[in-house]
């Protein structure tokens, strides 16, 4: 079964190629026909397709048959005809490499396709049929292409219609209107240029033909092709402009073809139907699409130009600056390209910070795990490095931790120290097909530049455990051993070694503890003091994965209690349940290890996303932001011992510009009111709320959208508002207002916020409560606004910085794997 059938002309192409010395016009010969072009577009691509067409007894009609079956094109209905010759266009291209076409066909062989020649059973199961009007301009074709529409339609066939409007092959303006109203009757998706779209609705208002079209004619997708500027998309439920790529154009001959062929391979790659196609997958696919229309227009000929999907990637990865990329982070750590999730391997070590990461290095969805890394020497500024761990013959890279060997407790630096990688091998047992997750390590003698992967891997096996996974290890000065926290599913498990390679089990902790709303993952534990009471507590962080039943989605929560070498044990009520962050995006969160004594933090960093829909997010060249850097403490609230956190000092290098204001009152009618031309913003204000009034933090950034920070003092409710955000409807459960529980003291609140192109972090009163979202808004921001509800209330101060952004550079420097 094929997945896409063209029916349609097939016909040489005879291009401009120069002049005689006599300044005769040259031309070479390019097989082509619009059908032919397209199917050929989806071959290139990687899919199954066959053309029905009629050619002559020719050498050309035998040129055509051959270069079709060398693209990978099915050609088993491609027939032969001794009545007509194969037909021959001539096209003749101006300055612009714009064209016009003067065709040879009086009549050609295409036209004398009958119904007797194609095999009806082979359209009835294919996924796409598509067809041109050029195979209706006359009979005997005209039949048979229209009997292969009805039988595609009536068997579920998705339909694709392109009019190809050439009116010099038509007897009257009005034929042509009236075929081409017939194509549009059985079309589900409609590729139509503004030409064409003017001669059938009489209208230049691109927006209102399209609408009078579907409406007209039920089609649930058309896309009115704009040249360069790109294209115009119409769904049931969507609508918008997609921009084009400004490319040096050679011959536009094949660039609606290839545009339709790229657009229909992602319709088929996409998982929804097209009634359920949201607007960034409609962005991506148009943006893929209008890549592949635009690379052709650099080649000669149409068929021979069809691009690659690698072609077409790299293409825009090198052109596009607009689409996807408006929401790479300003001054948060994301990706060069592809997909990135937890941080990993967090480690202090000769005067640089180490960042490691999940990632993903061929895809921007998750897939096997290698360790991205990047390195800084202030926690703000980073520089990407190569990939550090490869999948090998245990499995992927899973998430884990990196510690100094400052003693060679392990005996892998020859009386030296280095960096030793604890992680996660993730594979399939072959004895039971059943997912296995085994520990294993990899050490660095040059300051994390090379890895080498330790001869003896695994180190820890547990059979029975399916889920075992993300070890975090530390030195416990007081029983002089290593310790390894490592999560099991649905509890944290603890384990000790002398030398990094052999250790043992000592106990367990989670069995109705806290929350198990999903599967416990990305343990960590440390000691912190408690206020200035010179006394302190041990704290476990815990992340909690996604569960269908639970619309936060994935979340990290922690535990205060004590740890004595062995066990930990929790200071709270089983029930009581700690979140580290209330927003709906920090996950997987854990601590630089071996930052100097001297420094006296404790620093996290989290995984912005969450995975509800951490797949689906709008960037197409990237996907997946670290949080800020935060600094953690430990303070005494309302009789529990909680964990505060702010973003490290080393973020007030970023402040450009500072606005300050003070005593201020607003009121629903007199708000504060900024613009700004920066989207990088770092907001921080006092306000007094002792009225009892609902006071609203408003990001505008356009009049669509906005992002809304609020507290509601009676209700005693910090919240974030992105449900007008921008871009929403990629998963149901991103546009909400969600927030938590916070009590202030004497009516004052103190907010704190951090705003990025991409995402938005509040820390309120000092730290007590953190909320983390991402946005992602349809156009920069562009004002601030600070309102009440209804009353009043009063700005105490404000303090406004712009930001700069960072500029991640990559290493000169290769990395190894052994």
């Amino acid at each position: 079964m094929l997945d896409v059938i063209a029916i349609g002309e097939l016909l040489i192409d005879f291009t401009p190629a120069g002049r005689t010395a006599e300044h005769n016009e040259l031309f070479e010969c390019h097989p082509g026909g619009a059908p032919a072009n397209v199917v050929t577009a989806l071959s290139r691509l990687g899919v199954s397709t066959g053309l029905i067409s009629k050619v002559g007894g020719d050498p050309f009609g035998s040129l055509l048959h051959r270069r079709l079956l060398d693209v990978g094109v099915d050609v088993s209905e491609v027939s032969f005809t001794d009545e007509a010759s194969t037909t021959l266009a001539f096209v003749h291209l101006d300055d612009q490499g714009d064209r016009s076409f003067s065709f040879f066909r009086k009549p050609g062989a295409d036209t004398f396709l009958k119904v007797e020649d194609i095999s009806l059973e082979r359209i009835q199961q294919c996924k796409v049929l598509h067809f041109g009007s050029l195979s209706l301009t006359h009979e005997p074709a005209r039949r048979a292409t229209q009997t292969a529409v009805i039988q595609a339609k009536e068997a579920g066939v998705l339909l694709s219609f392109d009019p190809n409007l050439r009116m010099s092959l038509w007897e009257s303006e009005e034929e042509a209107r009236q075929q081409i109203l017939w194509g549009m009757n059985y079309a589900d998706i409609l590729k139509i240029s503004e030409e064409e779209l003017y001669f059938i609705c009489n209208t230049n208002d691109i927006e209102k033909g399209s609408l009078e079209l579907q409406q007209q004619f039920g089609i649930s997708l058309i896309v009115v092709t704009l040249a360069e500027k790109g294209c115009y998309y119409r769904l049931a439920h969507l609508e918008g402009y997609v921009e084009g790529f400004q490319v040096d154009t050679i011959d536009t001959t094949g660039a609606g073809d290839a545009f339709l062929g790229c657009l229909l391979y992602h319709i088929l790659k996409s998982e929804y139907a097209l009634e359920h196609v949201t607007t960034q997958q409609m962005i991506s696919m148009l943006t893929f699409a209008n890549a592949g229309g635009a690379l052709v227009t650099t080649r000669k000929g149409a068929l021979e130009a069809m691009p690659t999907i690698d072609e077409i990637e790299q293409f825009i990865k090198l052109n596009q600056q607009h689409t996807t990329d408006v929401f790479r982070p300003g001054f948060h750590f994301a990706p060069a390209a592809n997909w990135a999730n937890d941080p990993n391997g967090l480690v202090y070590y000769e005067g640089m910070y180490h960042l490691f990461y999940q990632y993903h290095p061929y895809s921007t969805i998750w897939g096997p795990m290698h360790w991205g890394h990047a390195v800084s020497k202030d926690l703000i500024q980073w520089q990407h490095m190569p990939v550090a761990l490869f999948p090998d013959e245990h499995g992927a890279i899973f998430s884990g931790c990196c510690v100094v060997d400052w003693n060679n407790s392990s005996g892998l630096f020859e009386d030296s120290h280095g960096l030793i990688a604890i992680f996660t091998h993730a594979d399939t047992d072959p004895d039971t097909d059943q997912p296995r997750q085994r520990q294993s390590l990899a050490y660095s003698s040059d300051q994390g530049h090379t890895w080498h992967k330790y001869a003896g891997n695994p180190v820890i096996t547990e059979k029975e455990l399916i889920d075992f996974r993300d070890p975090k290890v530390f030195w416990h000065s007081q029983s002089a051993h290593w310790i390894m926290v490592i999560v099991a599913g649905d509890h944290a498990r603890l384990y000790t070694s002398r030398n990094l390679l052999d250790w043992s089990f000592t106990g367990t902790f989670g069995e109705g503890q806290g929350s198990h709303d999903g599967v416990w993952e990305c343990p960590d534990l440390f000691e912190l003091p408690v206020d200035d009471t010179g006394y302190s507590k041990w704290v476990l962080i815990i992340s909690i994965g996604d569960h269908p039943e639970c619309p936060e989605g994935s979340r990290t929560q922690y535990f205060v209690g004590d740890f004595d070498g062995h066990t930990f044990t929790n200071d709270h009520p089983q029930d009581h349940i700690m979140w580290l962050d209330y927003g709906r995006d920090n996950y997987a969160g854990v601590t630089w290890s071996d930052i100097p004594e001297q420094d006296g933090r404790r620093v996290i960093i989290g995984w912005m996303s969450n995975w509800k829909y951490a797949n689906n997010t709008p960037t197409d060249l990237w996907r997946g932001a670290m949080t800020l850097p935060r600094a953690l403490s430990l303070t005494s609230n309302n009789g529990h011992t909680t964990l505060i956190q702010m973003p490290v000092q080393e973020v007030q290098q970023l402040r450009e510009q500072s606005r300050y204001w003070e005593n201020v009152c607003i009121t629903p009618a007199t708000p504060f009111a900024e613009p700004t031309h920066s989207d990088l913003i770092e907001i921080d204000v006092e306000i007094d709320v002792r009225l009892q009034d609902e006071v609203h933090i408003i990001l505008k950034s356009s009049q669509q959208s906005e992002v809304i920070v609020g507290y509601d003092p009676v209700q005693q409710w910090l919240f974030i508002d992105r449900s007008r955000s921008g871009i929403t409807d990629f998963h149901p459960l991103f546009a909400v207002k969600h927030g938590a529980n916070l009590a202030i003291e004497n009516g004052q609140l103190h907010l704190h916020l951090w705003v990025d192109r991409n995402s938005i972090e509040v820390y309120a009163n000092q730290g007590i409560v953190a909320l983390t979202d991402q946005i992602f808004p349809d156009a920069p921001l562009d004002s601030i606004e600070i309102s009440t509800k209804s009353g009043q209330a009063t700005i105490h101060s404000l303090q406004l910085h712009t930001l700069k952004s960072i500029a991640i550079q990559d290493a000169t420097v290769r990395g190894s794997d052994t």
